[in-house]
């Protein structure tokens, strides 16, 4: 089966983890497996919290960035995820159920990037909003401004008294085909910088060269 969902989706938060049911198929086995529970609708998710008498609220996923990291982490005895789940009695009534080695290697595009997207980059002139940095033996570069929201985007024009127009990086395609655009004029990339008492920093700041050979990249 081709995936169907649309995100954002929906897990159900339990015992410092995330709600799973057994599958009926190994109960008889001595180490029965489990199936990570999610939902495609929130209304769904919260009624399946509701008739388990659960009080807290669905924890909600974006993007396959944010799922392949959670399904990276799971451990056993959850190796399947239901979706969609019906549970009566000895039935799961899953719309779907699938390994978690296949999501992960058919079904979910791999994304290494330091973030979550959109990103926002700001155009000034023929150039971009960047900041005065140092490279770990002290050396100053040029590091490029990207933005995690808008507001933040904003935030900063408006702290430096400056103008300029919003860029945004929807994917990571179009984030590594500006930052490629840009090697000769950038060395890292500064997350998030503000304006602080006149002065531009960021707390992250990423090298150029590494974001694009390690962290940028689709997986053959």
């Amino acid at each position: 089966m081709s995936r169907y969902w649309e995100y954002p989706i929906y897990l159900i938060p339990h015992g410092g983890g995330f709600a799973s049911i057994v599958d009926p198929n190994t109960e008889s086995c001595a180490e029965p497996t489990q199936m990570l529970v999610v939902y495609t609708e929130s209304e769904v998710a919260v009624q399946f919290m509701s008739e388990f008498g659960m009080e807290d609220t669905p924890r909600m996923l974006f993007n396959d960035r944010e799922f392949s990291w959670l399904l990276q982490s799971l451990r056993a005895p959850v190796f399947d995820v239901a979706f969609d789940p019906s549970p009566l009695g000895d039935k799961v009534g899953a719309r779907w159920q699938v390994a978690v080695r296949e999501l992960l290697a058919t079904h979910l595009t791999a994304d290494y990037s330091p973030w979550n997207y959109p990103v926002y980059a700001i155009a000034q002139g023929t150039g971009f909003v960047s900041i005065d940095a140092a490279d770990s033996e002290g050396q100053p570069l040029t590091a490029l401004g990207l933005f995690t929201s808008e507001g933040k985007a904003n935030g900063y024009l408006q702290a430096a008294h400056e103008s300029g127009e919003l860029c945004t990086l929807a994917n990571l395609d179009e984030t590594r085909i500006l930052l490629s655009a840009l090697t000769d004029l950038i060395a890292a990339v500064a997350l998030d910088p503000a304006v602080e008492n006149d002065q531009r920093t960021a707390k992250h700041c990423f090298p150029l060269d590494t974001l694009l050979s390690k962290y940028l990249v689709r997986e053959e």
